[in-house]
C-alpha cells in the first residue's frame, strides 16, 4: 500500500461500505475494503434470490451463526441466527425497512457521556445519506443522498395490511405519516430503502458510486485473521484468501464486521477480557472487559396467521404500530405487520402455504442483555451467541401485552375476516399468564438486530470498548464502525443507523486527518 493516508476497513456491510465510500472521496486517502463474502460488481450480477427486496433472504449468503435465544441453553438448544456474508452485508439480505433511531435514543446515548451522538449531531448524517420521498416533515429529510427512501403506496398493499392499519385506528391509535419524524408514534406505512426491485443496500447505493475510484480497493472472499499491532498501535491486518496468508499494512484499521465478528476479531488480536484471552492462549495487547458483552437484540414474539385469500404478488413489511407502555420509554412497543414468504421466517411452519400473515410483537427497548462466548482462537470458528431473551421480568410483562394485542387484532373485527387461522396460539394460552409465558419462551425469536458488543463510552465506563469517536480504548489507529458500538439498542430497525455510524466514523477520521495535516 502506498505511503500516505491509508485505511483498511474490515467488513463491507452497512457501516463499512459507507465508511469506505466517504473516506475514498478524498483522492489522497487510500482505502482497502475487505469482505469475507462475494462482491457483485454490477446490479445484473446479483443472484436472482437477492433481487427480491420485499422478502428477507435467510440463506445463500449467510455466515451460519447459531444462537441460544433462551437461558439456560438446554431449554431450546442452538438455533439459526442469519447474518449477511457478502459485500453489502446484512443490508443486502434484510427486510428493507428504513427506520431511524429516535430523538430519545440519541439523547440517552449522549447522557451516557457520548455528546457527539446527541440528536442534533447525528441528524445531519441521516439527512446526508438519503433521498427521501416520504410526505413527511422536509426539515428532517435529505433529497440528494445515495439511499432512496419511500413508502409502498397503499393501493399495492395486501388486504391484510390495510386491515391491520384500520384495526389499530379503530382501537384509538393515531395515524402516523412518517415514522422517521421526531416523536412519531401510532400506526402507518413503513419507509423502505429500495432501489427499484433491489434492496438499497450499501452494495447498490454507496459502493456502486465509489467502486471505480482508483484509491478504493475492494477485496472480497477474504478472511481477516487478526489485527496487527506494534505495541498498542494498529498497523494492519493479517488476511487469508484461497489458503494464502498475507499481511496488509495501513495508517489505521477500522473494524466494521458486525456485532458478532468485530468483537471476535478484537479477541483474536489480543484485545478483550483478560480471562478470555488467557483461556484461548492469546497474548494480551489491551485488556477490555466489555468486548463481547452487552449483546442487545429486538426479541420478537411471532404471531403468525393463515390467510383466507393470500395474494403472492404482494409480499413484504409495509406497516407498523408503535406505542408507549405505561411508565415505559417512548415507543418501546411495536407490531410490524407483513405478509411474508415462509422461507423468510426464521422458524419452521408446518403448512402448505407459500406465505403467511405476520404480526410479530417486537420489544423495542429490551432490558435483557446477552453475551458472546469465545471458544476458539481459530478465526473460522464462530463464537457462541447467547441472546438471553425474556431474562428481565419487565420484558416478559411487556411481551405479554404486545402478544395479547396482536392476537386480539387477528381474532376480532374486520381483520379477523381475512384470517382463517392463528397458528401456535389460542384463547386458552392467551388468557393464562403462566401458559403464555411458557409459550413465549418456546417461540421467541430474533429481530436480526444484534448490536452493543463493543459499546461506546468514556474511560470511566469499565465495560466500554470504544470512545465516542469510535476509537478503541487503549489502542492507537484502531476504530469500530458498526452496530456493535451502540451503548443500547435503538427503538426501530437499526440498519439505517448503522449507515449513519459509517457516516460519523468517516467524519471523525477526516476531521482528524485534516487537523494533523494542518498541524504539520
Amino acid at each position: 500500500m502506498a505511503v500516505g493516508t491509508s485505511t483498511i476497513i474490515v467488513g463491507a456491510g452497512s457501516g463499512g461500505g459507507v465508511a469506505a465510500t466517504r473516506l475514498s472521496e478524498q483522492p489522497d486517502h487510500e482505502v482497502v475494503l475487505i469482505e469475507a463474502g462475494p462482491f457483485y460488481a454490477t446490479d445484473e450480477e446479483i443472484p436472482e434470490h437477492l433481487q427480491d427486496a420485499l422478502n428477507p433472504q435467510l440463506e445463500g449468503h449467510d455466515w451460519g451463526f447459531e444462537a441460544y435465544f433462551i437461558e439456560p441453553p438446554e431449554e431450546r438448544g442452538a438455533e439459526p441466527y442469519p447474518r449477511g456474508r457478502l459485500v453489502g452485508g446484512s443490508s443486502a439480505v434484510n427486510a428493507t425497512i428504513a427506520q431511524r433511531g429516535s430523538v430519545d435514543d440519541f439523547e440517552a446515548w449522549a447522557a451516557m457521556g457520548n455528546d457527539a451522538w446527541a440528536w442534533d449531531r447525528v441528524l445531519p448524517s441521516y439527512v446526508r445519506m438519503e433521498t427521501d420521498r416520504v410526505d413527511g416533515e422536509a426539515a428532517y429529510h435529505g433529497t440528494t443522498g445515495p439511499v432512496p427512501i419511500a413508502q409502498i403506496p397503499v393501493d399495492r398493499w395486501p388486504d391484510f395490511q390495510v386491515g391491520f392499519v384500520d384495526a389499530c385506528m379503530r382501537k384509538g391509535f393515531p395515524r402516523c405519516n412518517d415514522f422517521n419524524a421526531p416523536g412519531a408514534t401510532g400506526v402507518g406505512a413503513l419507509s423502505r430503502n429500495q432501489k427499484g426491485h433491489l434492496r438499497g443496500s450499501t452494495l447498490v447505493t454507496y459502493l456502486r458510486e465509489a467502486q471505480g475510484r482508483e484509491n478504493l480497493t475492494i477485496r472480497d472472499q477474504t478472511t481477516v485473521r487478526r489485527v496487527l499491532f506494534e505495541g498498542t498501535r494498529a498497523v494492519g491486518v493479517e488476511v487469508e484468501r484461497d489458503g494464502e496468508v498475507e499481511q496488509l499494512l495501513a495508517d489505521r484499521v477500522v473494524l466494521a464486521a458486525g456485532a458478532i465478528k468485530t468483537p471476535q476479531l478484537l479477541v483474536l488480536s489480543g484485545v478483550g477480557p483478560a480471562a478470555v484471552l488467557g483461556e484461548l492462549g492469546i497474548d494480551p495487547v489491551i485488556e477490555l472487559e466489555g468486548v463481547g458483552r452487552n449483546l442487545y437484540d429486538h426479541p420478537i414474539i411471532p404471531v403468525v396467521t393463515r390467510l383466507k385469500n393470500p395474494d403472492e404478488s404482494r409480499i413484504g413489511f409495509f406497516s407498523e404500530l408503535r406505542w408507549t407502555s405505561a411508565g415505559g420509554r417512548e415507543n418501546d412497543l411495536m407490531i410490524v405487520a407483513g405478509v411474508i414468504e415462509l422461507k423468510g421466517m426464521n422458524f419452521p411452519l408446518d403448512i402448505d402455504d407459500r406465505s403467511a400473515g405476520f404480526l410479530p410483537a417486537v420489544l423495542a427497548k429490551p432490558r435483557s442483555r446477552g453475551w458472546l462466548d469465545f471458544k476458539s482462537a481459530d478465526p473460522n470458528d464462530h463464537p457462541e451467541l447467547h441472546l438471553n431473551y425474556l431474562d428481565d421480568r419487565e420484558d416478559v410483562r411487556l411481551s405479554m401485552e404486545m402478544t395479547r394485542l396482536s392476537y386480539e387484532l387477528a381474532t376480532t373485527g374486520a381483520l379477523s375476516e381475512l384470517i382463517s387461522e392463528v397458528l401456535f396460539l389460542d384463547d386458552d394460552i392467551v388468557g393464562d399468564d403462566d401458559r403464555l409465558e411458557q409459550w413465549m419462551r418456546g417461540v421467541v425469536n430474533t429481530g436480526f438486530h444484534s448490536v452493543g458488543t463493543c459499546r461506546m463510552g468514556g474511560e470511566d465506563d469499565p465495560r466500554a470498548v470504544v470512545d465516542q469517536y469510535l476509537a478503541v480504548h487503549g489502542a492507537e489507529s484502531l476504530y469500530v464502525a458498526d452496530g456493535s458500538i451502540m451503548p443500547e439498542i435503538i427503538h426501530g430497525q437499526p440498519n439505517l443507523t448503522c449507515y449513519m455510524i459509517g457516516e460519523r466514523l468517516a467524519e471523525f477520521i477526516n476531521e482528524r486527518t485534516l487537523a494533523n495535516s494542518n498541524a504539520a
